[in-house]
């Protein structure tokens, strides 16, 4: 029985063991017992073989009367009892008196027996790792792990700090978060998801020299002493993120892999704190800048973080009374047809005016939104307005499609296409009439399958699908194959190369030749000169938007630039028939 997701695994069988290698021997450790002390069970074998011995001694002498020896055997089974009971008695005496614990090379780790003031002793407690299993267990090491937590972390450090303040040594506190390990124990299950923290929990232990500890969920801890400053930490701080990153496979039956990958965050003391709360704020706040930009990153802290997390709190705070008070808004940028010149439709860009900073750009409140999870209620929201809109255009015999920005959060939603079925229907705007871009990073998240349900969902309602920013560094064939999508984008950034860089023309006509291979549309981002336009029109391009032909404009202004386009195109297709 699995009890709570990541956390203690009662029924630890073969078939629960889903992953294999944990750096050791190959084989997954079930039980957590490395290097765990057997004196006790050897006393206690022995005064069990003294007390067998004692009566089968004295059975046979009764069977067999006096042709057997009696007192040796009697003499033999009196040494082993005592010998058994000696052993399982407390040893030494006196206060501090230790009771060394067989343990790895390399790990000086005692048990330490502390007398009150009427001199008994009291409870034993471990300083760092073991103890026997009743304590042990309960008290100190995380079950899953079998590694210490956060209360002998913050033991370990304030005797390590004691140390290098009369030392005049530097330490590092490096903290590692396991990174998407939610969307791991969804689609793979927690069995595999607990495996893996055990796994993560072996490497870091196969290169913490000075401890390596567990704390609530995905995050590790280890310390490191005597750094010869920043790049020395660094360079610990990489070695266990190679350390991490190392494949892993999935069952003994599939080759399978899975490559998981940790956002790092480092303090050191004393230049960032001088006790462990200090110290342990400063490298959560490096870490938690790591996974924002995006995981497998190693994060220094600076005091810049602090400014930073304040602001995030601030802007966070003013989004949700602006969602609330109903201040977003949608700006409209055309999207053109590069063989008619005519505009086909149009992208829905979300704008913030704060009421004391003024506009707020989009690259700065979308990542807040996304972090706080706001960006869900805005997504839903957008998807409504954005339908409210093209009912309104069509109304006024202005038929475009309208293109919106999904996130990986919104995608996410098992609900999104019945969020996007309601706002259709609301409005009574038709599917096709609705296009969904998808940043092309989306698809290297472990939640992948559960996304291409949601797709090929929306897909088969007649929503339009397009993939982003395509070429950005997540490119692959694959997505073109599998996807249901019918468009893609080209990155403004290979775009705006043309004419400059001849890498970027190389790239923009592979992509174009890819979408026609595959059957698909393609756009291009970033338009702004004519030397683009002209080359886009050569390669074959299908539509275009920029600032050559206009930029994201409120409702109102985008409304003139759909009439004056109905107006000039329609009038020439009349003159084109009368002249036919």
């Amino acid at each position: 029985m699995l009890v709570g997701g990541n956390g203690i695994n009662e029924a630890q069988g073969p078939h629960v063991a889903a992953m294999i290698d944990d750096d050791r021997d190959g084989k997954p450790q079930a039980d957590g017992r490395h290097g765990r002390s057997r004196a006790k069970d050897q006393h206690q074998l022995l005064i069990a073989f003294g007390v067998v011995n004692a009566i089968a001694a004295v059975a046979v002498h009764l069977v067999a009367g006096a042709t057997l020896p009696l007192l040796p055997f009697l003499l033999l089974s009196l040494v082993a009892v005592a010998y058994g009971l000696v052993g399982q008695a407390p040893s030494g005496s006196g206060q501090g008196a230790t009771v060394a614990l067989a343990t790895p090379p390399g790990r000086d780790l005692q048990l330490r027996r502390l007398e009150g003031a009427s001199g008994e002793p009291s409870v034993p407690v471990v300083p760092l790792y073991r103890q026997p299993n009743a304590l042990r267990r309960h008290r100190v090491l995380d079950p899953l792990t079998d590694l210490p937590g956060r209360d002998c972390l913050a033991a370990s450090l304030a005797r390590l700090i004691d140390e290098a303040q009369g030392q005049d040594e530097q330490l590092a506190l490096i903290a590692f978060d396991i990174d998407r390990m939610k969307d791991i124990n969804g689609i793979h299950g927690y069995a595999v998801g607990d495996q893996l923290l055990r796994i993560a929990a072996r490497r870091l232990e196969g290169i913490a020299r000075d401890g390596v500890f567990r704390l609530d969920g995905d995050r590790f801890v280890i310390i490191r002493r005597g750094v010869a400053g920043i790049a020395d930490a660094e360079i610990a701080a990489v070695a266990a993120l190679d350390r991490i990153a190392r494949p892993i496979r999935l069952g003994k039956a599939t080759k399978q892999e899975m490559r998981p990958s940790a956002s790092v965050g480092i303090a050191l003391y004393p230049d960032h704190g001088g006790d462990f709360e200090a110290l342990m704020r400063c490298a959560e706040m490096a870490v938690d800048d790591a996974k924002r930009a995006g995981g497998r990153r190693c994060r220094l802290f600076d005091r810049g973080m602090i400014v930073a997390m304040q602001f995030r709190k601030d802007m966070e705070r003013d989004l949700l009374e602006a969602i609330e008070a109903g201040d977003l808004t949608l700006h409209y940028q055309p999207q053109i047809d590069l063989a008619s010149d005519r505009i086909i439709g149009v992208e829905a860009l979300m704008r913030w005016t704060h009421k004391e900073r003024g506009l707020i750009p989009p690259t700065t409140f979308i990542p807040i939104a996304e972090a706080s999870g706001l960006i869900k209620p805005m997504g839903t929201w957008l998807i409504h307005e954005a339908c409210r809109t093209v009912k309104t255009w069509q109304t006024m015999g202005l038929d475009v499609a309208m293109a919106i920005n999904i996130s990986a959060a919104q995608l996410r939603q098992q609900n999104l296409p019945e969020i996007v079925a309601d706002a259709l229907a609301e409005n009574g705007v038709d599917a096709c009439r609705l296009e969904l871009e998808l940043t092309e990073s989306l698809f290297v998240d472990p939640s992948e399958l559960m996304m291409r349900r949601s797709l090929e969902h929306l897909a088969e309602m007649g929503v339009g699908l397009a993939i982003d920013d395509f070429g950005t560094g997540y490119s692959s064939l694959a997505y073109l194959k599998r996807l249901p999508v019918q468009k893609i984008k080209i990155d403004k950034s290979f775009t705006q190369g043309i004419g400059r860089e001849e890498v970027d023309e190389a790239l923009v006509k592979v992509i174009i030749h890819l979408a026609r291979t595959f059957g698909k549309r393609v756009l291009a981002e970033g338009v702004e000169t004519p030397a683009q336009h002209r080359f886009l029109v050569q390669e074959g391009c299908d539509a275009a938007q920029g600032y050559l032909f206009a930029k994201p404009v409120p409702f109102a202004a985008c409304t003139r630039h759909l009439e004056e386009d109905a107006e000039r195109y329609g009038r020439a297709d009349a003159i084109r028939a009368t002249a036919g």
